[in-house]
């Protein structure tokens, strides 16, 4: 059994299926005047209608910054996915920003 398929989780919601994975997926982290590429630890939810096997939406929950850097404590956002998140670096730890 793979991590992906040990990490996954399916509901079923009238007549359709949600799956949810941890995945790692490439982002970019840009706040304080600096960006660079990062690795984004995330919650995956994929939602399937009826029996059909093409996704018809993805959401994300739970995201973290998977690698370390040396930006400064502050007000962040990164993106991945076309999803954009606000976090903040506070002693050298990201946490997300809440509105």
């Amino acid at each position: 059994m793979s991590r992906s398929e040990r990490n996954s989780v399916i509901h079923h919601l009238r007549g359709m299926a949600v799956t949810k994975e941890v995945v790692s997926l490439e982002g970019v982290l840009k706040g304080e005047g600096l960006e660079r590429k990062c690795r984004v630890k995330t919650l995956r939810h994929t939602t399937y209608e009826d029996d059909c096997a093409t996704p018809s939406c993805f959401s994300y929950s739970k995201c973290e910054i998977e690698d370390a850097d040396d930006f400064p404590d502050g007000d962040y956002e990164v993106e991945f996915d076309a999803h954009h998140v606000a976090i903040t670096k506070k002693a050298g730890q990201y946490f997300l920003r809440c509105a």
